[in-house]
């Protein structure tokens, strides 16, 4: 590029009208205003910063934050990468339709599919669709043979901003036919040959300012910036990620904000994602050269604290009157429970519980497309009990209140092994980093020093059970907390075979597989042995049915 301008981060919202008008000249300025993942969290979340439990998010706070950048930003362009279904109570009960109504007043002028806007099949997406004022796009979904879905989006979009022409390409990740619900009539296509096939269309139509809208995940947008060409911004979503940098030790970014990488000529591409939850806005300015060339850049990652902005008092109205069915609902028996189903800190932490058979059976099934073998869940992430009756959708938050969601990944089998120690290296302290398995079972004895503990670990199949080998692949189900190397489990974190976060809610997802259920009857299975147990330590159990060792 022959001329570039790599300006400092702190652009917030001071600065960028001054920003604006300093690029402009002899360039088109554009503000790339970004979310994704944002998962029908339209309430604040509370995160712990530098040490300090503060609220993050929302969407009266963001509706703040927008309408003070519509009214400083220069040439204001506001985006979403996907995935706006899925994740709290807002859409079991409006299906999108809450988070749309947001979105309008958000004055987002494009979104990109995510996987999860497939969840409920075509139809309640093609209600999500109709209604939208903004653009959808993607350009790697077929869906010609889905008439529900006939003409409610397309491959790009063409939007005017200052009068100049803008065209944003959509992409999907392929990983859609597998962890979620598109049906047999849509079809994805290769994101890199659907994208780079709408640049040359939009160039031929003299769009030469283009932004792709991917819901593909960091990783595999800096790959196809390696790739693209007519390109030199990517908006992203899919994988969580959080880029730019931050005070807070509690924060650990995968990489800055913007992340530069060449294409194949050489030039630059930006390559940005906002996090999740609405929890991050990102802000990008860059400004266009008359053929489309990127002059100039300058991004941040802002952290959507009570600093950045207050909540916006007509918005918040607003969520108020969308919460009251959402506050029934919390009441909704969703299954009964013929036992006591033990999720107590003493039983999770320490020694195979019912109830964390029945989470990660149901993590199994949730994730059964995506060919899940095992599933594996921290017990320190279940916080209560269900006693015997009804179960309503609020005991199940009590239980996985964290909101964590399901990650699949493929593992060597010496890697699940050295989970599995992990989870047993701290038994003494009652750590919650213990593991609730399905689809293994697993001995471990504690008169061995920590690290060396595990002594039998065997894989169900479909001719009962076998020993695990270690240098096997399996395809694992986890959430993405120990994905990500909470409660020690860096072998998790650093694993370097295949990994989608599915956006899949734990809670929901339990609450799925419940409703499936009706009634739960779930007893002790022989899945965890504790060889060589001090005397007094075996709490009073409560559960249905004690079986008897592993594998005898």
């Amino acid at each position: 590029m022959k001329r570039r301008e790599v300006l400092q981060a702190g652009m917030a919202l001071g600065g960028l009208a001054g920003l604006g008008r300093a690029l402009a000249q002899g360039g088109f300025t554009l503000t790339l205003v970004h979310t994704n993942d944002t998962h029908a969290h339209l309430e604040p979340v509370e995160l712990t910063l530098s040490g300090e439990k503060t609220p993050v998010g929302g969407v009266a706070r963001r509706v703040a934050l927008f309408d003070r950048v519509w009214a400083r930003a220069k040439n204001p362009l506001f985006l979403d990468a996907g995935d706006v279904f899925q994740g709290t109570l807002y859409f079991n009960q409006y299906r999108g339709l809450a988070d749309r109504y947001f979105m309008h007043r958000l004055r987002y002028r494009a979104m990109a599919l995510g996987n999860h806007e497939f969840d409920l099949g075509p139809g309640p997406l093609a209600d999500f669709l109709k209604g939208a004022r903004f653009k959808v796009v993607s350009a790697n979904v077929d869906a010609s043979r889905e008439p529900r879905l006939k003409g409610l989006f397309a491959p790009y979009a063409v939007v005017v901003v200052g009068g100049e022409r803008v065209g944003i390409i959509g992409l999907t990740t392929p990983d859609t036919r597998e962890i979620s619900n598109p049906g047999p009539t849509v079809a994805f296509l290769d994101p890199y040959e659907s994208a780079q096939k709408a640049v040359y269309e939009l160039l031929a139509k003299g769009v030469n300012k283009i932004v792709v809208l991917s819901h593909l995940g960091y990783g595999e947008d800096l790959k196809l910036a390696r790739r693209l060409v007519g390109v030199q911004v990517i908006v992203g979503g899919h994988s969580h990620t959080l880029l730019g940098s931050f005070p807070h030790k509690e924060l650990s970014p995968a990489g800055p904000y913007p992340t530069v990488v060449k294409n194949p000529e050489g030039k630059d591409v930006l390559v940005v994602q906002a996090w999740e939850w609405g929890k991050v806005v990102g802000l990008l300015e860059v400004t266009f050269d008359a053929k489309g060339e990127l002059l100039a850049y300058k991004g941040e990652a802002l952290l959507m604290t009570p600093e950045a902005a207050p909540e916006d008092f007509f918005a918040k109205e607003a969520l108020l009157a969308y919460a009251q069915p959402v506050m029934a609902l919390m009441q909704q028996v969703i299954a009964e429970a013929r036992v006591d189903l033990v999720g107590e800190r003493a039983v999770v932490r320490r020694r195979e519980s019912n109830l964390g058979n029945l989470i990660t059976d149901g993590m199994l099934w949730k994730t059964r497309n995506a060919g899940t073998q095992i599933a594996l869940q921290n017990g320190g992430g279940i916080r209560a009990s269900i006693p015997k009756g009804p179960i309503t959708v609020g005991k199940v938050y009590e239980v996985l209140p964290f909101g964590n969601t399901l990650v699949v990944m493929d593992l060597k089998g010496k890697e699940i092994l050295a989970a599995l120690e992990n989870g047993v290296s701290q038994w003494e302290n009652t750590a919650g980093r213990f593991l609730q398995v399905s689809g293994l079972r697993y001995a471990f004895d504690l008169s061995r020093p920590a690290g060396s503990r595990v002594v039998r670990v065997e894989v169900k199949t479909e001719k009962g059970y076998a020993p695990l080998d270690l240098e096997a692949t399996y395809r694992v189900v986890v959430n993405n907390f120990i994905a990500n190397g909470g409660d020690g489990f860096t072998v998790l974190k650093e694993a370097q075979g295949y990994r989608v976060d599915t956006g899949f809610s734990d809670a929901e997802s339990f609450m799925d597989y419940l409703k499936e259920l009706k009634a739960v009857e779930a007893g002790l299975e022989g899945r965890i042995e504790v060889l060589n147990e001090p005397k007094g330590e075996r709490p009073a159990y409560f559960a249905y049915r004690v079986p008897g060792l592993v594998g005898v």
